[in-house]
């Protein structure tokens, strides 16, 4: 007896493990305009798995310009009280609803920013701590973001304008002479005002 439910149950994890799969990554250089919580407006613009953010409105202290290596998951931060300045960090968990990774399950589709998109259930992620759902279109551009509290969807991220079109290098680079500090992790409020930042 003990063996036969040993055997569903691993048939039932076989048959989950065989639904996840990775989440698309964008194929295309894009530019979006989004919506975000707490009413701050997001420009993105993504190419060669750098994407450029730049955040405003809202709650932010101050505008916010960041450079992301999509491989090595850090950010630059662009100081808006420091000029030729910039800080790198890890990416604030606050800034990973538009790029979620992990595995995922698609479960249908769906639309925003008139264009059509799968959704995606995740259930474990490395940037989102309650599962979420994500619509992602087939080249790979996140346009919404819902993730699930309480048995409730919350709409975190969502793109509203997106234009396909190559983007210039320059915009995934630092100023020339910009000065680079490294933050480790958790140390971001050990620089006035970053870690007010960081968490927005």
């Amino acid at each position: 007896m003990l063996r036969s439910i040993a055997s569903v149950a691993a048939l039932c994890l076989s048959a989950t493990a065989a639904f996840a799969e990775q989440l698309p990554v964008p194929q295309t250089d894009f530019a979006l305009k989004a919506k975000v919580q707490q009413g701050v407006a997001m420009e993105l613009a993504q190419s060669g798995g750098r994407l450029r953010i730049h955040l405003s409105g809202g709650k932010m202290p101050a505008p916010v310009l960041g450079i992301i290596d999509l491989k090595r998951y850090k950010m630059l931060m662009m100081l808006p009280d420091i000029p030729k300045a910039a800080v790198e960090a890890e990416v604030p968990p606050a800034y990973r609803t538009a790029f979620p990774r992990g595995e995922g399950e698609k479960i249908g589709v769906g639309q925003a920013a008139g264009e059509a998109c799968d959704v995606w259930r995740v259930e474990k992620s490395a940037d989102l701590e309650t599962p979420a759902f994500v619509c992602i279109t087939a080249d790979g551009i996140p346009l919404r973001t819902e993730v699930e509290s309480k048995g409730k969807k919350q709409l975190v991220y969502e793109a509203t304008f997106v234009s396909r079109a190559p983007q210039s290098a320059d915009l995934f680079a630092p100023p020339p002479g910009t000065q680079i500090m490294k933050v480790p992790p958790g140390a971001a409020n050990l620089l006035p005002g970053l870690g007010k930042l960081l968490k927005n």
